[in-house]
């Protein structure tokens, strides 16, 4: 089989790597920078270096969804401590997957057919084998190889 690089993808959708300013997120979600920094104050969304005060605050693609999402229930009427609980109940199944992916995110490989086999790294019942996962007719196949 054929190696993929596989630190770009990985790197790149992992531990937020894909970050925007506040003058972006304020243009993308149409809530004032004044607004979000207020957002911030109350623990709804939270720049990715909160740790580092008197820095620009930049936001992950997470808080980009969430901002975006609290401003559209906003508009329909929630108050903004329902609309923050609404939104952070509508991610947890989006959560759950991100972490179900990308941590078990190995890499790819493409095999000599052609086929894309993706590593989802070792099987946690048994230890001694690699679990991996390929498209057939466009449904997920998994696979257990010894390790190698």
């Amino acid at each position: 089989m054929a190696e993929a690089a596989t630190g770009d993808f990985r790197e790149l959708f992992h531990r937020g790597q894909l970050t925007i300013g506040i003058s972006e997120l304020s243009k993308m979600t149409g809530v004032s920078p004044r607004q979000l920094r207020y957002w911030q104050k109350k623990g709804y969304i939270i720049p990715k270096n909160q740790d580092e005060p008197g820095r620009a605050r930049i936001y992950t693609l997470k808080m980009v969804i969430k901002a975006a999402a609290m401003s559209n229930l906003l508009q329909t009427g929630y108050t903004l401590k329902a609309a923050a609980a609404q939104v952070d109940e509508r991610m947890r199944p989006a959560q759950t997957m991100y972490h179900v992916l990308f941590d078990r995110y190995q890499g790819f490989q493409v095999n000599d057919d052609g086929e894309i086999i993706v590593d989802l790294g070792t099987f946690d019942p048994d230890p001694t084998q690699d679990l991996f996962a390929k498209l057939v007719d466009e449904r997920p196949v998994f696979i257990l190889k010894p390790k190698a």
